[in-house]
Order: structure tokens, then sequence, then C-alpha cells
């Protein structure tokens, strides 16, 4: 997945990872697509018409170029510049995929946008394509007037064009153009992730099931597709900062035909538009998409597979799920069911026209409330299955069916609890898993936000904490939902957290590990929802005295189920005795408050 994820659960690909796995990816596109680099550059810097018609046209065709530049320059004039722009991919690739991952990131902590959306992809794509052109734009200058040049060259090496360039323009030169480039760039990038994340989505939701498999197919297609709609939006200005960067470069053109000087942007725009018309912005447009669509497809593939080679288990993560959070390719844990029931539901999944969907919907509501391993997994499948549904018939019979049988239970909650501790117990995991997974425009579904806060209220009550089962749901379903919860009603978060305080602060009644996972809980969200290292090795070290300790009491369902949350990292230990126990400010600052309320 390119970007920031928040659902990824096989997501642990570090920023320098990405960073290499950014070089890497733009190293070897550079390399295969060159050629077609250096004959668009020729075609955005004549003057003269891309036609047979005018005598004077150096250039009129992508095969005739070719042809003309093999046979007067040979093979290695299609590599020109190649150092530099092989300089210039690396870094530029690096910078840019790392910056978009951070930013991504920073959108998802810091406010209530999904970090998924077109809008999110668009503005960090081009905000992290101008941090990269800021850093590797000299870079650029120097790729173009390597590329630019004829014979003989003006240039013999790299640095005799940066210590030519240097004296006789300044250091400037190495930012000409710049203005055009940003103004180019932040769209051209921004459509390129915007729309390679929407073709994802689309290719997803149109191919059947068995064209799906291919993974690396569907990257390298999407960000084709990405590339030619971002290049053809945006192309003009990217010829007028061609044109600028060999400006004061006048006599190594001469051998190409015409030349013109111009003052800026603006100048070079009305000096195009009036000698060429509104087709001369375009010239080269068609090795640009081609080479546009080689080059994003293949920046996005490649990407996505060194991160695969990089990290195994984000590979095994990106080639067993669906794009935007879709359910694995695995087989769903449904081997407890009778085979009738099995049947149902693998052909509610493929064919949801061909059962009874509310019949789907309460099959799988009434199994996830015997059993905890399936309620986990039922999320996922009723997100398939409401996905399958709605690209067959458009319609929504499945989750309507499933939002008023989890209406129904809600409102049967404490009868529910008083039956059958486990059955609430998983009544709780299960709504949270489908909050988790459905989704309305890339927002959680706010008819579920209050049925969810309820419950976990429920579980926050003195009578619910001194039981570890729910202590240990309450603590799992927080870490699960807690920062989307928090974004969609903060001051019921505030309460609920407030309970939880108190609750921590119980005299009596509560266990050891019960402390533990409460305390836990509170540092996590203070922690802005993540796991500080200090905290992941109070809370997560195991000794052979916490292995005592937890035999000692008993074990119990919070060990055993607390260690597959995604980031969590081992399964906790038992605190010591409280006497021992090293409590942080945090911990103690709660404590005061507490007593200075009562």
């Amino acid at each position: 997945m390119v970007g920031y994820d928040p659902r990824a659960d096989g997501r642990n690909v570090s920023n320098l990872e990405v960073a290499v796995a950014g070089s890497v990816s733009g190293l070897v596109t550079r390399v295969l697509i060159s050629p077609l680099d250096v004959i668009k550059i020729r075609f955005q810097l004549q003057i003269e018409r891309l036609s047979r018609s005018d005598p004077n046209a150096k250039y009129h065709g992508i095969l005739q170029a070719g042809r003309q530049i093999l046979q007067e320059e040979g093979p290695t004039a299609f590599w020109k510049g190649h150092i530099p722009a092989q300089l210039l991919s690396i870094g530029y690739g690096a910078v840019q995929f790392l910056s978009f991952e951070v930013l991504t990131e920073l959108v998802h902590r810091a406010s209530v946008r999904d970090a998924r959306d077109f809008s999110v992809h668009f503005v960090c794509g081009g905000l992290s394509a101008c941090v990269a052109t800021l850093a590797v734009h000299p870079v650029d200058v120097l790729r173009t007037r390597f590329a630019a040049q004829g014979e003989p060259r003006v240039y013999k090496t790299l640095r005799n064009a940066v210590v030519t360039m240097y004296r006789t323009e300044g250091p400037l030169v190495f930012y000409k153009g710049l203005n055009p480039t940003l103004i180019a760039i932040f769209p051209y990038a921004g459509f390129q992730f915007s729309f390679y994340s929407s073709l994802k989505h689309a290719y997803e939701w149109a191919m059947p099931a068995e064209g799906k498999k291919n993974g690396n197919f569907k990257n390298l297609l999407c960000g084709s597709g990405a590339g030619v709609i971002s290049k053809t939006l945006t192309y003009p200005l990217d010829l007028f900062k061609k044109r600028l960067q060999v400006g004061g470069f006048e006599q190594a053109r001469a051998s190409f035909g015409q030349v013109r000087s111009y003052k800026g942007l603006l100048d070079c725009a009305r000096q195009v538009l009036r000698e060429e018309g509104a087709q001369g912005c375009f010239k080269g447009l068609a090795p640009s998409l081609l080479k546009a669509a080689l080059s994003t497809g293949f920046v996005f593939f490649w990407y996505e597979l060194f991160c695969a080679v990089i990290s195994p288990n984000l590979g095994k993560s990106c080639c067993s799920c669906m794009v935007m959070g879709e359910p694995r390719r695995e087989e769903y844990k449904i081997q407890s069911f009778d085979a009738a029931t099995q049947q149902l539901l693998k052909t509610a999944l493929k064919d949801p026209g061909a059962v009874d969907l509310e019949k789907v919907a309460n099959v799988i509501v009434d199994h996830s409330l015997q059993d905890c391993v399936f309620s986990k997994e039922a999320g996922r499948m009723c997100y398939a299955i409401i996905q399958a549904e709605s690209k067959q018939a458009g319609q929504s019979v499945f989750r309507r069916g499933l939002l008023n049988r989890l209406q129904q239970e809600y409102q049967a909650r404490e009868q529910l609890r008083a039956r059958s501790l486990q059955g609430w117990v998983c009544y709780v995991t299960f709504i949270c898993n489908i909050f988790d997974y459905l989704r309305v425009n890339n927002m959680p579904m706010m008819a579920l936000v209050n049925p969810v806060y309820d419950c976990l209220f429920r579980l926050a009550q003195p009578d619910s904490l001194s039981k570890e089962e729910e202590v240990d749901c309450l603590v799992l379903q927080l870490h699960r939902v807690g920062e989307q919860l928090e974004k969609m009603n903060g001051q019921r978060m505030d309460e609920l957290f407030v309970l939880i305080r108190d609750g921590f602060l119980l005299p009596a009644g509560l266990s050891s590990l019960a402390q533990l996972l409460l305390l836990e809980i509170i540092e996590f969200r203070a922690a802005g929802w993540k796991t500080t290292p200090a905290a992941h090795k109070y809370y997560y070290s195991e000794t052979s005295k916490s292995t005592r300790d937890v035999s000692h009491l008993g074990g119990g369902p919070a060990l055993s189920t607390f260690a597959p949350i995604p980031g969590l990292g081992k399964t906790p230990s038992t605190p010591a005795p409280r006497s021992h126990q090293r409590f942080s400010p945090l911990t103690f600052n709660l404590g005061q408050a507490k007593k200075g309320n009562s």
C-alpha cells in the first residue's frame, strides 16, 4: 500500500525501508524509460511544428526522432544525461515516497479525515513532490542540459557541467525553471497518487474475483492510468519548465532549429501561445504520455514490489489483501459451521444475489454471539458481502439486515450480559469489528458510534471491571477503534476514560492483571493512541517471574486474546505487587486528580 494505511494490519515498513524502496524503484524505472525521456525533451524544446509539412522541423514523430537520434548520435544518445538523471530519480523517489508516508500519517493522527481519501492523497502527494523537487532540482537542470545538447557537446562530464554553469551563469542557474516546476509538480504528483488509489479501488470493484489474484499487474495497470491522466492535465506547465531550464544554453541548441529566450514563466507562456498556438503547449505529448504511462506504472509497481521484498510480512499483506481495507485472500474461519451454512456463506461472498441475505446476516450475528474467534473475523466477511452485493446489484439488503439485527441485540444488551457473559463479550467484539470495517465515504458509520460507545461504557462500570473477561474486551476494543471513536465524539471518550481512571483506582475488586490492562490503555491514549518505547518495555517484557505470576492467576482470557492486536507486541506480563510497581508520572497525576475530586 502506498502511503499510510491505519488499517493495514501487516504493515511494518520503516521510514528507511520506504526511502530505499522509493530510491530503487526510481533507479530501475529511469533505466527503462530514459530513451522516451530524451525524445520527449527534444520535442518540447523544438520551436518548429512537429509535422512533416514544416521543412524546418528536425523531429516530427516518435519513430522518426528515434531513428534520427540513433543515426546522428548513436545509441548512447538515448541515455544522455543518464548519471544526473539517475541521481535525480534515486533522490526524488526516496524523498517523495518518504514525505508522502509521513504526511499521510500526520493527517491520520491530526485530523478527522481518512488518510486514504482522494483529496488527502492529492494534497499529500503534491506536497511530497514539492519537497522532493526542492531537494533534487539542481540535478534536474543538469539532466535537462545533458539531454538537450547536440554534437559537439558543450559539457563533457558532470563535473565540467557543474563548474561551467556555475562560472558562466551563477548559482541560481541550478534553480532555473523552479517556479513552473513547483506549480506543475504539485497537481501532477497529487493526481498521480490520488488517481492511483482511486483506480486500484475501481479495479477491485470492476474485476471478477478470479482476475484479482495478480496484484503486481494491478499496480502496474493502475499506475500507468494515473500517469496518463495526471500528465495530460498538467502537460503545458511541464513544457514551459523545459523551455526555461535551457535558457542561456542557446548555442548548444542551434543545430536543432530556432531558439528563443524567455524572461519568465508568463513570458514563456505568452510567446509559445503567440508563435506556436495552443497546440504548441502540447508538443511532445505523445512520447510524454507513453513515458508517463510506463514511468508512473513502473514506479508504483517497483515500489510496492520492493516494499514486499524488503519486508516479507508486508509482502504477504500486500499480496493477500484487497485495496482500501478489503479482506485478505484467505479462507474465512467458517469451519465450525455445518456444511449447508458454509455453502450459504461461500455463495453470499461470490454471488450474493443467489441467497437470502437477511438470513445470511442473522446467521453471522448468531454465530458471532457464540464464537469469540469468529466474532473477530466476521467484520471483514460482512464487508466483503456488502462490497459484492453493491457491485452485483447496487443494493444494500445485507447491510440493512445486519444493522437491524445489531440494533435488536443492542437494545437487549443487559439481558444478554445477564444470560451469558461470553455472549456479551462476543457481541461487543463483533459490533466493534463491524464499526471498524463498515464505512460510508471512507468515514465510520455514524449509526454505530453511540451503540459502540454505550457498549464500552458498560464495560467500564465497576461490576464489569471486576471481571477480567470484560476488562480484556474493553482494552482490546479501545486499541482497535478508540482513535476512530475519539475523532467522532471526543467528549464521550473523555467521559469514558474518567470511568476507566476511577475503575483503576478502585480500592478493591480489581485483579492485578485488570489493573495492568487499564493502566496500559490510559497511557496508550495519553500517548496519542500509540505505545511509546518505554511503555512497550514495561508492559510487554516477558520474564520467568511474569510467567509464574500469570500461572498463579490462572491465565485467563486476557492473556490469550491480548497478543493478536496489531502493534501491541508481546503478551503483557503480570505486574509486581502494588508496593513494587513502577507507576509513570501520568498514573501519579491521575491518582492525584482522583484524590482532589473526592
